[in-house]
């Protein structure tokens, strides 16, 4: 079946002025991602420092890192994680969220998913 995780990211975007990063901190945006992911992908109650970067990579899309061709990249500015517990995940608190689903394949795909089909 799975482990739940609950990604919120808070992001703005970057851009390149005279060979320095600028960043508007008051540009920034915060989303939420609901996410089923393969049960090992959490060690000890905690999402593997290697799939989340996965995961990130997955949702931003490729070469996010790295920017776009004017110059201009998205800069992660803060990240929450919560694994939740089988308690938790049972109550579902996803359903009344406002916010993006997607179901982990074990090769890493993401499939967005409506809400009840998490």
């Amino acid at each position: 079946m799975g482990v739940y995780l609950r990604l919120t990211i808070t992001d703005t975007l970057a851009v390149r002025v005279e060979g320095a990063t600028a960043v508007d901190p008051f540009a920034k945006i915060t989303r939420t991602f609901w996410c089923r992911l393969p049960a090992d992908w959490v060690t000890d109650g905690a999402l593997c420092a290697r799939r989340r970067e996965s995961l990130v990579d997955r949702l931003y899309g490729p070469g996010w890192r790295t920017g776009d061709p004017d110059g201009s990249r998205y800069v992660i500015l803060d990240m929450q994680e919560k694994v939740l517990s089988e308690r938790e995940a049972r109550a579902r608190p996803w359903l009344g969220d406002r916010a993006n689903f997607y179901v982990c394949e074990p090769d890493g795909t993401l499939r967005g998913v409506v809400p009840g089909g998490l």
